[in-house]
């Protein structure tokens, strides 16, 4: 998880696949950029340019903890 909770990484998802502009919940350096911006085949996927993580928001989503 990137986030401290559950909660918050359900918050995370959300803003990433409504692209809303959200800052790296790692480094809070950058907001997070479409990482397939010329494609724009899909918005699972997003990259922090200032950090450099990738976020996979089905793994993410996969990776949720039980509530």
């Amino acid at each position: 998880m990137y986030t401290a909770n559950r909660a918050e990484e359900v918050k995370l998802l959300k803003n990433l696949w409504t692209s809303q502009p959200t800052t790296c919940p790692k480094c809070g350096g950058a907001e997070l950029e479409h990482l397939h911006k010329k494609a724009k085949k899909s918005n699972t996927r997003w990259k922090c340019p200032a950090c450099g993580e990738i976020y996979r928001t089905i793994g993410m989503l996969k990776s949720l903890p039980k509530e």
